[in-house]
């Protein structure tokens, strides 16, 4: 019985297969921006225990046992801290090289993937820019998300995402709209904090920015210095 529902089950649409790609980069750049931020926060601290203990091995060297008790901390905080990098590099993200790659091509296939569409009045001629894909992708998932297109978005006419894209001498501005209810950023929730943060990063990756509002994101990236206009 079940071999035969199997038979009966559809193969996904490649629209299905190009989100499912898109939800997978999303998230393992936000687990690795996770990480990142974690590592962050606990080295700080760790760097002053480390401090503070071998300021205190040296005004202790006559007091050998309490001269040994510093020692076995500065070694767990050393394996913590080895740990802490082994963390970080197992679970890293859009760290290979950048890539000369037409963003406008890229942004536009993700926002079509969500049911969004180009603005008319957005720039035809390719657009490249130094860019590592994974992250890039990944960087215009989080931003549709941030401006409301998420899990469960019904496309309408009045809300679907539009992609604008505009050259301004050497730069080139992608900026993601909708009229999506958009989340806010600034509320307690760590996954739009960290969604913020990882696309902030991919842009910064590039030479670029990001900015947010509260229905648009806009990545301003500098164009490949070998397919500028003069």
């Amino acid at each position: 019985m079940s071999s035969a529902q199997s038979s009966l089950t559809p193969p996904p649409t490649p629209l299905e297969v190009e989100r499912d790609r898109l939800a997978s980069l999303e998230l393992r750049s936000l687990l690795a921006e996770q990480v990142r931020q974690q590592a962050h926060t606990l080295r700080t601290p760790l760097s002053v225990i480390k401090l503070i203990a071998e300021t205190l091995q040296i005004d202790l060297l006559d007091d050998r046992s309490s001269a040994d008790r510093l020692g076995h901390l500065l070694g767990s905080v050393s394996d913590l801290s080895a740990s802490l990098t082994d963390t970080v590099r197992s679970t890293r993200f859009g760290d290979g090289p950048l890539r000369c790659l037409d963003a406008q091509a890229m942004a536009a296939g993700v926002i079509q993937a969500f049911g969004g569409r180009i603005a008319s009045a957005s720039i035809v001629e390719p657009s490249f820019v130094m860019l590592e894909p994974d992250s890039f992708e990944a960087a215009l998932v989080h931003a549709l998300r941030l401006i409301g297109i998420g899990p469960g978005y019904a496309v309408t006419r009045a809300s679907a995402p539009v992609l604008h894209c505009q050259r301004t001498g050497a730069w080139l501005n992608v900026r993601l709209s909708s009229n999506a209810a958009a989340a806010q950023v600034a509320t307690a929730r760590a996954d739009l904090q960290l969604m913020a943060l990882a696309a902030e990063r991919a842009a910064r990756d590039s030479g670029g920015t990001l900015t947010l509002t509260h229905n648009s994101a806009s990545f301003e990236l500098p164009l490949a210095v070998n397919t500028r206009k003069q």
